[in-house]
């Protein structure tokens, strides 16, 4: 598993951080686990599958479909040029705190 951040990782963590201001960020590259997909077949991108988590208070008042846009127009590039697959998780500290307290 790759430890280094390449560029895509880099770019996609500058942009929501700067847009969404999160209290927790985790960008789990998980490329490798899909690299013998038929369609990663011959892909030597090593930064094509994320799984993300964001906690920000920019998602109040948003829906699940409405936060994931966000997210999708702020790494728009990043999916035109080599991103494939994004897990999100998109959450307020609010669910946060509500989901732990149950």
């Amino acid at each position: 598993m790759e430890t280094t951040k390449g560029p895509i990782e880099q770019a996609a963590e500058r942009k929501i951080k700067e847009a969404l201001e999160p209290s927790t960020l985790e960008i789990v590259n998980e490329s490798h686990l899909h690299a013998h997909h038929a369609a990663m077949r011959g892909n030597t991108n090593p930064e094509t599958h994320f799984n993300i988590t964001i906690v920000s208070d920019k998602f109040v008042g948003k829906t699940m479909m409405q936060r994931h846009r966000l997210v999708y127009g702020l790494l728009n590039e990043e999916l035109q040029n080599g991103i494939h697959a994004l897990s999100l998780k998109t959450k307020t500290k609010e669910e946060i705190e509500k989901a732990q307290q149950q």
